[in-house]
């Protein structure tokens, strides 16, 4: 049983948490492909589908797009009144008798305005009741021999268990990605997803790191959950410990970039069911700007984050022009992150780890 399929755990907050997960990879793909519009939700699902089957079965259930028409509803309901305890229809076979009858109306009629109509609620309808479909055109291409290629060259073993799914970036550059399940408390990170650019020309690397929190109404009170000591850890992690500064270890810069910024506060909305529409602000809030807030505010809001947040597409973009992010560190440094940190010490969090490999 994984996390999402956990009865035991309260439904809505299972389903917050899924829906963070697939905005993480959803942010994730769209970085590495250098999109100017995000991927669709149903795409993303499939790179959860590819990375877990399991954990897709279940997610799918929590955030079901499907929204119920009148017509739906209608047809359950009908169904559900001709069902017998020896007999059960189904919706889709009286949907399917009335639209083959109206299809043979529709064919001898001039004005045909309503009843097209009529025959596309129909259809919508039958389409309600099918499968979720896995896309056979994903935005990125899998390569499985990617996972046994020696002339990625990277170094320092971070988990014990490496699995992971590549996939082929332009320039033959790859995209590594690990769904993890800690499940100890006690050294939390606090960051959802981690995002590394590895360059294995020259043995550097580089990353991100963004915490992923709902809110409700356009409101994140600090005092909720684990918000707060997640902020906490950030900063201790990344921020105090120098990851802001550059190789001199200083916040000043030489040349015209932002900060080494490396840490985000990532909002996302709350879904009230599992037909709610997938529909997140892109807002990334620096975890300096977010504790600075902390200091006078009881919470996060739309109207105190205005000039102190970076949108969906800007932040995409500066990424990848290497204007934010950590400095770049050797493969020594990077490893001691993880080794001196225990970040996969995490109690019920799926965290996402990305790394785009740069060959």
């Amino acid at each position: 049983m994984n996390y999402f399929s956990n009865q035991e755990m309260d439904e809505g907050e299972r389903r917050d948490v899924a829906f963070q997960l697939v905005n993480a990879l959803r942010e994730v793909v769209s970085i590495s492909k250098k999109l100017n519009q995000p991927i669709s939700y149903e795409q993303t699902l499939d790179f959860v589908q590819d990375l877990n089957p399991e954990m897709y079965d279940s997610i799918t259930v929590l955030l079901d797009r499907k929204n119920e028409s009148d017509w739906v509803k209608y047809y359950k309901e009908l169904a559900d009144a001709q069902s017998t305890e020896d007999k059960t229809v189904n919706p889709v076979d009286l949907i399917e008798k009335d639209l083959n009858e109206l299809d043979k109306i529709a064919l001898n009629k001039d004005n045909k305005r309503f009843l097209k109509k009529r025959i596309r609620d129909y259809k919508n309808a039958i389409e309600y009741f099918q499968p979720r479909k896995i896309s056979e055109h994903k935005i990125l291409n899998r390569d499985m021999y990617l996972a046994e290629r020696k002339d990625l060259k990277i170094q320092g073993k971070i988990y014990e268990k490496e699995e992971f799914v590549d996939y082929r970036l332009e320039k033959d550059n790859v995209l590594r990605l690990r769904l993890l399940h800690p499940d100890n408390a006690e050294n939390i990170l606090g960051a959802d997803l981690i995002y590394e650019h590895i360059d294995t020309k020259s043995g550097y690397v580089r990353f991100l790191h963004m915490q992923y929190k709902t809110w409700n109404n356009k409101t994140l009170n600090f005092k909720a959950g684990s918000l707060s000591a997640q902020i906490e850890k950030m900063e201790q992690n990344l921020c105090k410990a120098g990851y802001c500064n550059n190789s001199e270890g200083k916040k000043t810069l030489k040349n015209y970039r932002m900060p080494f910024c490396c840490a985000f506060l990532r909002p996302t909305s709350k879904m009230q069911n599992s037909d709610s529409k997938m529909v997140s602000t892109g807002l990334h809030v620096p975890i300096c700007e977010v504790k600075k807030i902390m200091e006078t505010e009881k919470s996060l809001t739309k109207d105190n984050v205005k000039g102190k947040n970076v949108s969906y597409k800007i932040f995409d973009e500066l990424f990848n022009a290497r204007m934010i992010g950590s400095r770049w560190l050797t493969y020594e440094e990077h490893t001691n992150f993880y080794k001196e940190r225990n970040l996969l010490d995490v109690d019920n969090i799926i965290r996402l780890h990305a790394q785009e490999i740069l060959t």
